[in-house]
């Protein structure tokens, strides 16, 4: 367990790290480009394809740090009244839910990834697509690894708590 959570540590200082790389190339470009319009009457032909590619990237990086940090969406409503037991058991629930989804959803990606690098397509300046995607394969994965790690810590603070489970009166 330790090592997954040392684990999941380096991928968090990794992925704020690159989020900042990536931040400061959208920004300095999109500001060349603005420049090269505004003074010269021209562009680069591929920059706006490739900062619409880096969104892709932050909204992917963004919600790997979201996971780590338990920050994605959620609906408090319903949780907001229920005892701390009861809470931890349906966010038990909800991580393995989310893992499950994120897992099907890095298979289909990556399904697709492997297509694109079969067909062989290029983006721009010779560079194959799937160099630009493969962050969605991978953001699926690292949040499934993430919500189940979530579970897991949770299971183990309801042992360590000796908590017992709600049972269903009928």
């Amino acid at each position: 367990m330790v090592f997954f959570l040392k684990l999941n540590k380096l991928i968090t200082i990794l992925t704020k790290w690159t989020i900042v790389a990536i931040m400061s190339c959208m920004i300095v470009m999109a500001m060349f480009q603005i420049l090269l319009r505004n003074i010269f009457g021209t562009s680069i032909e591929w920059g706006d394809i490739f900062l619409r590619h880096l969104v892709l990237w932050i909204g992917f990086l963004g919600a790997i740090v979201a996971t780590d940090e338990n920050r994605h969406i959620s609906v408090e409503v319903i949780t907001k009244y229920l005892p701390d037991k009861t809470k931890k058991i349906l966010a038990i629930i909800i991580s393995l839910f989310a893992t499950y989804i994120c897992y099907i959803l890095f298979i289909a990606s990556y399904e697709f990834l492997l297509l694109e690098k079969e067909t062989g397509g290029n983006l721009f300046l010779n560079i194959p697509i799937w160099y630009f995607i493969i962050i969605i394969p991978t953001g699926y994965l690292v949040m499934a690894f993430r919500f189940l790690l979530s579970s897991i810590i949770k299971i183990k603070e309801i042992i360590n708590k000796n908590w017992s489970l709600p049972v269903s009166h009928q």
